[in-house]
């Protein structure tokens, strides 16, 4: 089994899906009042004193707690076929496709929450693994379900979903520090390769 890992936001994409997201559903302005509401946060996290869960958490919280799962879901179908695409490196879509050409498996591992990116996986039929939203009563409440799928934690999602000791081959694509683990386990690397 040849399997190539994608980082997504700044690898596969010029800018952060979160961010996009947000403004695609609330509007630029609505996202610069988060933006500003929260720069001390923002602050905090650039000199590591904020962990990068509870921001997204904060953000997560104020734009989408208590939105209904399938509203959610919606949404993320919407961004998906209306935007999503606009900010995409078409090099790294050939390459996936180039992956995909040689029977490679293609697997998108992102810090992203999973409604808006899988649906696009879907449709290049590559696989996915992601931050997950907690949802109760078919709400969502603000937080995470478990740790935010980034740095350390990708590489114990992909040992969570295969055996790594089964692939023959590796190849990893990343863009940020929060990459260096999940590039680490690969034979062949690729840092900000788009």
């Amino acid at each position: 089994m040849i399997v190539a890992f994608f980082d997504f936001d700044g690898t596969i994409t010029r800018k952060d899906s979160f961010l996009d997201f947000i403004s695609f559903t609330h509007g630029k302005l609505q996202l610069w009042v988060g933006l500003f509401m929260y720069s001390y946060y923002i602050l905090g996290y650039k000199l590591k004193w904020v962990s990068d869960q509870k921001l997204k958490e904060l953000f997560i919280s104020h734009y989408y707690k208590g939105t209904t799962a399938q509203e959610f879901k919606k949404l993320g179908i919407e961004y998906c076929e209306h935007k999503l695409s606009d900010i995409i490196f078409s090099k790294a879509l050939k390459r996936i496709q180039w992956h995909k050409n040689q029977s490679h498996r293609v697997v998108v591992v992102t810090a992203s929450i999973s409604q808006w990116i899988k649906p696009w996986c879907d449709e290049l039929g590559i696989e996915i693994i992601a931050s997950e939203l907690e949802i109760q009563q078919d709400k969502i409440t603000g937080k995470l379900a478990g740790k935010n799928c980034n740095g350390p934690e990708k590489v114990s999602r992909i040992k969570e979903r295969y055996d790594l000791d089964a692939v023959t081959y590796c190849y990893a694509y990343g863009n940020s520090n929060g990459d260096k683990e999940l590039l680490a386990i690969a034979d062949e690397q690729y840092y900000q390769y788009f």
